[in-house]
């Protein structure tokens, strides 16, 4: 959409990409969580000011940034066994 100059749409798909992160920020549990908590509700934050930086200056290296980071957020979930019990 960016690429396009399809500013609508552009800002319709980073509303929801922030809403997703936002959504995962709120779903961290600060107690049983600690540090690793802390640090996902950081980069959460990060990610989010990221988009809004990305939405106002058109600016796609931004959002392959974002990418990455949450490629490695995820393949960090992915390693945690099926099995581990909560």
């Amino acid at each position: 959409a960016m690429q396009q100059k399809n500013v609508a749409l552009k800002g319709e798909r980073i509303s929801s990409a922030i809403s997703i992160v936002e959504g995962l920020r709120a779903s961290l549990n600060m107690e049983a969580g600690g540090d690793i908590s802390a640090n996902l509700e950081s980069m959460y934050d990060y990610i989010s000011r990221r988009l809004m930086e990305a939405n106002l200056n058109d600016d796609a290296e931004i959002l392959d940034e974002v990418a990455d980071l949450m490629r490695k957020i995820k393949s960090g979930w992915d390693e945690i066994p099926n099995n581990l019990e909560h």
